[in-house]
């Protein structure tokens, strides 16, 4: 009971309601900022960073993407997308991605993908779909600030992707493990052309990675892109910072992607 109750608040509520659920966005969007900072040490990272460095983005394909103040305690790993590391491995995707008609982030956040695709490629319909109202509300924010548009809706199933506009299709998915279902080309035979990227949860579905590759062999050719480790010393931005901030600023989830590309794209 002791170690539970020493938990942060935030742990507490994911275990009892889970990290998705009505009452832990309302907790996201309502908690003073001055306690988020004192008692998570993302938030003093975060604080110091935007303080050091401001809110725009410094490297990777997204970079001079900008920032509201009011991201700062409402978003996740907000020092880790400003300096550009956010989910590094992905970075040669996006940075090869012209010539998609359609890009589509189901489980788009507050817009880090879809706003920055945007920018990167002013003539691709953007649609991102995201269940949380406040985190669609960021993305609107997100967009009007960097002066683009995009198409941000809510749940995104079978019949949502049955109807998405026509042209090349670039799919992206990290939809804590719901990939296991919706990504069927049995039930979504358009899946069969669109090249697809895709966060594998294996904590939700251990055979994730086995299965969904068995369903695309013969349609796609088939990447795994594992997190690989970053190193403090590549950004300029740390310098001075104390080792264990500094690999704050650079946490994310570390993720494992499925790159599925067409074969006769």
């Amino acid at each position: 009971m002791k170690g539970i109750l020493a938990e942060p608040l935030r742990h507490r509520l994911r275990k009892i309601v889970g990290a998705y659920s009505p009452l832990m966005g309302w907790y996201r969007r309502f908690r003073p900022r001055w306690a988020w900072e004192r008692t998570n040490p993302l938030g003093r990272t975060t604080r110091r960073y935007v303080d050091e460095q401001g809110l725009t983005v410094r490297h990777g394909p997204f970079s001079g993407m900008r920032y509201p103040r009011s991201a700062i305690g409402r978003i996740s790993f907000l020092p880790t997308k400003l300096l550009g590391c956010y989910e590094p491995d992905l970075a040669p995707v996006f940075a090869d991605a012209a010539g998609f008609d359609v890009f589509v982030d189901v489980g788009s956040a507050d817009g880090y993908y879809c706003v920055g695709f945007k920018r990167r490629f002013p003539h691709t319909h953007v649609i991102g779909f995201e269940t949380d109202r406040f985190q669609r509300r960021l993305s609107h924010k997100l967009a009007r600030l960097n002066g683009v548009t995009v198409d941000a809706r809510g749940t995104a199933d079978q019949r949502a992707l049955d109807a998405l506009p026509p042209g090349r299709l670039l799919l992206m998915t990290d939809i804590e493990g719901y990939e296991y279902e919706l990504l069927n080309p049995a039930t979504l035979p358009m899946l069969h052309a669109a090249t697809m990227i895709i966060e594998a949860h294996r904590k939700v579905h251990p055979d994730v990675v086995e299965v969904l590759s068995s369903r695309f062999e013969h349609s796609h050719t088939i990447q795994l892109v594992h997190a690989r480790p970053r190193k403090t010393s590549d950004y300029q931005e740390l310098a001075g910072w104390k080792d264990d901030m500094a690999r704050l600023a650079l946490f994310d989830a570390q993720s494992l992607w499925l790159v599925l590309r067409p074969v006769d794209d």
